[in-house]
């Protein structure tokens, strides 16, 4: 913990004595989604070098400067507990990851519960992956974050079982891998959680299942078959509550890393741009996607 820069405490402090009141205590999705925009965009940098530009279909491409036009394409998918988020809050993000793994990234948008429960957002990142592939630019490399792993992993699964184009390498950050653990075993067992309240993962849980049943593998990918899939690293804050799925799921893959990072919250790597440990955490993983995508 002592290792942490002022930066990265301050933005500790800030996840749990500000982000995480909020989450507690706001239900209402729209204001959510309003804050987390706002806060996203005031807590990260996009790196001067990196072209954003959106897609017809809503995706937001990010160029890094000095990348052929049909350099290879790292997919990201964003995360925000199935609620909440968007492309545009993990701009800069993912920004300094296709920057450190030489990638052009596309982040697709899709539906959000309550209002599109599952499987709505799984359906649209199978879609927005096809569009790719019906292009001719198939992605190498596949990353995402909490709510977005979870739907890395599903399209991973849903690739390998169809026989469509399954990517060379996958990145997740703290992904949602099983949500049909019991909520205060799960918190009571991660007393070092500083991001997300037990409230704020109960009312997820009911907008995004909507009365399905979380032991599908395709809601909880961690129940489903795990061979066959892309190497990966997976990292995730040391104490954090979805620190079990990333064990859970390190142990059930035949080719995978947990880089666990002791002292900080869910999702640091939010802070790119802003904070010395998103820099290091997105740079070590970039390193990685570009070692293995060009096997």
């Amino acid at each position: 913990m002592s290792a942490l820069a002022w930066q990265d405490r301050f933005w500790r402090g800030v996840a749990y004595w500000v982000d995480r009141p909020v989450l507690a205590v706001i239900g209402w999705q729209a204001l959510l989604r309003a804050l987390f925009a706002l806060s996203s965009r005031m807590g990260s940098r996009m790196p001067r070098d990196v072209a954003m530009f959106w897609g017809k279909d809503g995706a937001l491409w990010l160029h890094p400067q000095g990348l052929a036009e049909d350099a290879p394409i790292l997919m990201y998918i964003h995360g925000g507990g199935f609620t909440i988020g968007s492309p545009r809050t993990h701009a800069a993000l993912a920004a300094y990851l296709a920057r450190a793994a030489g990638m052009v990234a596309i982040l697709p948008r899709y539906r959000l519960a309550p209002a599109h429960p599952c499987p709505a957002a799984r359906e649209d990142i199978i879609t927005a992956h096809a569009r790719l592939v019906a292009t001719g630019r198939a992605p190498v490399a596949l990353a995402g974050d909490s709510a977005g792993g979870n739907l890395a992993l599903l399209l991973a699964q849903h690739l390998r079982d169809t026989g469509g184009a399954v990517p060379r390498v996958m990145g997740l950050i703290a992904p949602v891998a099983d949500l049909s653990g019991n909520i205060a075993a799960r918190f009571a067992a991660a007393p070092g959680e500083l991001l997300i309240p037990p409230q704020w993962a109960r009312r997820i849980a009911g907008a995004y299942l909507a009365g399905r049943d979380a032991h599908d593998p395709m809601i909880s990918p961690l129940l489903g078959d795990l061979t066959g899939l892309p190497p990966v690293t997976i990292q995730a804050g040391a104490e954090e509550v979805l620190a079990h799925d990333a064990a859970a799921l390190a142990a059930g893959m035949a080719d995978a890393y947990l880089d666990l990072w002791p002292g900080l919250p869910h999702v640091w790597h939010i802070h790119a741009g802003r904070a010395p440990a998103a820099a290091r955490a997105l740079a070590a993983l970039g390193a990685f996607l570009q070692q293995k995508a060009a096997r």
